[in-house]
């Protein structure tokens, strides 16, 4: 079992970890990046968005290749591309050699995040919603760390030795992951019928639009802050201290998810929603000080509502041969569509970040009316 290896589910968390350095590394970089290329500052939104995109469309194909070789070969395959890409942009010659590196980032994101969850299942099946809030969390300690810890040293060192650090910090986590893990389940059987009927599940769908817009929300907000902070005259380290708080504050919502799931939890997720897109909106408006409470906000609420969307996804299903591509089909949906948000965000910047605020604050609440229909017996299996 893979769960005999006392060090399996520490060395996920610690992947997990430097994956997440991966996604908010590039945040402190956004200026230099721009302006080492010689490239308006609206355009790095592409940058995100390239990397949103290759995480999202590889999602699904990730899931049915777990199905078929198991869940650790996949996250570790995942794991394994996501260093090499990472490291290969901090040698990018143009600013669109580094969109297409970012984009296989994206790929190798892919392949690991939800064989990741398959793993933690196989480990420790009865412990699986404690185990998700926590990897959760463990998410949220890199996402930090890849805005705080950069957002001094990129000054220093310059925005290159980002990519090379978080790429080689990548492949260090899979070494460990691999070696943790001797092995994990390989299923017998596949069956294309059982991938369909997944694919098309319509409660997946339902939930995974119906909070896209928090999903875009709790990505965008973090990459974006630091510049807008500098832009408002905060001090540029500070600045990228606050767009850090974020993630770092939802390590306690992750903790927390395991608690609040005995709720309703579609029906608290849409009304902590509807608080944090309001905020989100008002941010121009808001004073120095209040700002930090929105976004510790943010972070806190952002990851209690998405942990608690894992699990469901996670307890839907009674075949864990299958776990990682629900979890990639709502992936795949959430960053798919999300994908385009922080590329539109960057272009109505040029009109003012007020817009860009009101723009991310109105999409994070404009999705929730598809909560409304989802069956009413669909929170049966959770919790009940």
């Amino acid at each position: 079992m893979p769960g005999s290896n006392s060090l399996g589910i520490p060395s996920v968390m610690v992947s997990r970890l430097f994956y997440a350095l991966n996604w908010y590394n590039i945040s402190p970089a956004l200026v230099p990046i721009s302006q080492s290329f010689n490239v308006p500052f609206s355009y790095t939104g592409i940058a995100l968005s390239s990397f949103l995109l290759g995480a999202g469309i590889f999602q699904l194909p990730a899931g049915i290749v777990s199905s078929r070789i198991g869940a650790r070969r996949t996250a570790l395959l995942g794991l394994y591309l996501m260093a090499a890409s990472a490291i290969l942009s901090a040698y990018s010659a143009s600013f669109f050699e580094l969109v297409a590196m970012r984009f296989i980032v994206g790929v190798g994101a892919a392949f690991y995040f939800s064989t990741a969850i398959a793993i933690l299942n196989e480990i420790a099946p009865a412990r699986i919603a404690g185990m998700i809030g926590y990897y959760n969390a463990s998410f949220n300690i890199g996402a930090g760390a890849g805005i705080i810890a950069f957002t001094p040293l990129i000054p220093i060192f310059g925005w290159r030795m980002d990519f090379l650090a978080s790429g080689i910090a990548v492949l260090a986590s899979a070494v460990l992951l691999q070696l943790s893990i001797k092995r994990g389940a390989i299923y017998g059987g596949f069956d294309s019928r059982n991938i369909r009927a997944r694919l098309f599940d319509r409660r997946t769908w339902l939930l995974g639009v119906g909070l896209v817009g928090l999903w875009s929300l709790n990505y965008t907000l973090p990459e974006y802050f630091k510049s807008y902070g500098s832009l408002i005259n905060i001090n540029p380290n500070i600045a990228g201290l606050m767009g850090g708080i974020i993630p770092i504050a939802g390590i306690v919502g992750g903790i927390l998810a395991g608690t609040i799931r005995r709720y309703n939890p579609l029906r608290l997720a849409a009304a902590l929603v509807v608080i944090i897109g309001a905020l989100v909106m008002a941010i121009p408006a808001i004073p120095y000080l209040g700002l930090w409470f929105v976004l510790i906000g943010v972070g806190l609420v952002a990851t209690i509502v998405i942990s608690l969307e894992y699990t469901i996804i996670a307890l839907m299903d009674k075949d864990s041969r299958y776990m990682a591509l629900n979890i990639g089909l709502i992936n795949s949906i959430q960053i798919g569509i999300g994908a385009a948000v922080p590329a539109i965000f960057g272009f109505i910047e040029i009109y003012g970040f007020a817009y860009s605020w009101f723009f991310l604050g109105l999409f994070s609440m404009g999705t929730l009316f598809l909560l409304l229909l989802l069956p009413k017996d669909f929170m049966r299996f959770y919790g009940k």
